[in-house]
Order: structure tokens, then C-alpha cells, then sequence
């Protein structure tokens, strides 16, 4: 499967591969890790001397997510995909825009097979070294999803789950008719948590979908909500360690949620479905 050319964050123009580094006709060019990703977030981009995600954060999210507690959200994700496209022969280039350490894309790819191109972009490079070294299939930048390195109405399927990102690169990123697939907390997401963390805790706020202007049809806003049954210290610090709640706790509630022996809380994700309207 041919892969998609990146493009350079400097000039627009297409990066071609030479070697172990990209180049584009104005020599601006972009060394390929050991671990198989590309660096293309410029120095003057970043806010900070290393963006993103800690490895830290990510391994515990990574231990998390492949124990299975989140796999009801991948299934409600690559269900939509399918129907989008049923044609299992066809190939599909999917972007994970803020893809972390690759866990839903490389799902995606187990359940989609062959037919699924992956491309993943995010702004920590420790996400990328480690989502380079699991899942070698896919293409890799450490990346802004507010400037995906990717040319115009190039992708058929981007996912977003969590992370944040710009809807018009999204729009400008999807081929017409391509699939949008937008996964955001919802209400009661991990309620349970939050009330171990915060005196008087909140439900989630709302969303406000993306707008038809865009180029975004939003098709629909579904719930994937379920119970879930933390049944060790390791899964209960591992959720707690890879969500922003780990930031707001205090070392006393910290040691208290790593001392329970299970927890029970409900997950409540949203997914909006939406389609790059053809012009």
C-alpha cells in the first residue's frame, strides 16, 4: 500500500523520502528515527521544550487501554468505519490526529486488516517513539493536529479521541465524503474518579459539535457508555496516572486511590460522526 507524502511544515511542499530523511524541493529536510517516526513540529511551534504527553502518562495509558477496558469504544469506532466504507477489499488511510502511544489505531488495524493505512500524528515525541516502536505499519510525525503535516483531501477516515484539534485541518486534511469520527467525554465520564479526586465534583461540560461551515456534516452524536469494573490497584493507578485528574489530586488522594483493591465506575464516551461534504 502506497504510503501518504508528508508535507513540509516549513514551505507546504511535498516531502520525499530519501533514505532515512525526507526533503522537499526547497531542501528543507527531516531526519526518520531509529523507532520509524519523523519530527516535523518546528522549534518556534512548540510551547514548551517537550510537548505533550509524558512517557510516563503514555505507558500507564498503554497498560490501561491494552488490558481491554476501553475496547467497546474501538468496536463502536470501527463498526462506523465499516459501514462507511463496506467495501473490504478497498483500501482506507486512517489518521489518528493526536494518536498518543497508537492504541486505537492499532486496533483499528486488527479489526479493519490489510485494508487500513494508518497515519498517526501527535505532539509528544515520546508518544511517537513508543507508538513507532509498537506498531511499525504506521506513519509517524510528531505533529500539531492544528497543522497536520498531510496534504489536502488526502485521508479517508480521521479519528480524534481526546485530543485537541483544529476542525477546519480535519476538513482540509479529509478527502470529500471522507468519515470524521470525534470521541469527547461525556457527562458522566469516569464520575466515579472524579469523585475521589475533587471535593465537589462536576460533571463533564458540554461540547459544541462542529459546524456545517466548516465543510463538516455532522451525521450524529451517539453515547458509548458502560460499567466498568477496575478489579486491581494496577488498573485503578493506571487510569488514574493516564487522565489530567492525576495532576489535580493531591498526594494524600493519590495514595488513597492507589490503596483501593477495585472500583467500580461507569464510562461515558460521546462519538460524533460526521462527513467532509463533497463540493
Amino acid at each position: 500500500m502506497t504510503k501518504l507524502q508528508w508535507r513540509c511544515p516549513v514551505c507546504s511542499k511535498a516531502l520525499i523520502p530519501y533514505g532515512r530523511s525526507f526533503s522537499c524541493a526547497n531542501r528543507h529536510t527531516f531526519d526518520k528515527a531509529k523507532e520509524g517516526y519523523v519530527n516535523l513540529l518546528l522549534a518556534h511551534k512548540k510551547k514548551s521544550a517537550d510537548p505533550g504527553d509524558s512517557k510516563a502518562m503514555l505507558l500507564s495509558r498503554r497498560t490501561f487501554l491494552e488490558r481491554g477496558f476501553y475496547e467497546p469504544l474501538v468496536q463502536a469506532l470501527a463498526k462506523r468505519i465499516q459501514t462507511a466504507f463496506p467495501q473490504p477489499d478497498t483500501p482506507l488511510s486512517i489518521l489518528d490526529a493526536g494518536c498518543g502511544e497508537g492504541y486505537y489505531a492499532g486496533k483499528l488495524k486488527e479489526i479493519l486488516g490489510a485494508q487500513a493505512q494508518l497515519i498517526g500524528v501527535d505532539i509528544s515525541k515520546a508518544a511517537m517513539q513508543l507508538a513507532g516502536k509498537r506498531y511499525p505499519e504506521m506513519q509517524a510525525a510528531v505533529a500539531s493536529s492544528y497543522a497536520i503535516p498531510l496534504p489536502d483531501d488526502s485521508v479517508d477516515v480521521v479519528i480524534r479521541v481526546f485530543a485537541p484539534a483544529l476542525d477546519d485541518e480535519i476538513a482540509r486534511v479529509l478527502k470529500p465524503g471522507g468519515l470524521y469520527l470525534w470521541v469527547y467525554p461525556g457527562a458522566q465520564h469516569l464520575f466515579a474518579l472524579r469523585e475521589l479526586i475533587y471535593d465537589t465534583p462536576q460533571p463533564h461540560g458540554e461540547h459544541m459539535a462542529v459546524t456545517a461551515g466548516l465543510g463538516l456534516e455532522v451525521q450524529s452524536i451517539d453515547a458509548v457508555s458502560y460499567p466498568l469494573h477496575l478489579p486491581d490497584a494496577e488498573a485503578i493507578a493506571g487510569l488514574l496516572e493516564m487522565t489530567p485528574y492525576y495532576w489535580s489530586a493531591s498526594a494524600e488522594k493519590q495514595q488513597h486511590c492507589r490503596a483501593l483493591a477495585e472500583l467500580e465506575l461507569g464510562v461515558d464516551f460521546c462519538v460524533v460522526q460526521a462527513v467532509n461534504r463533497p463540493f
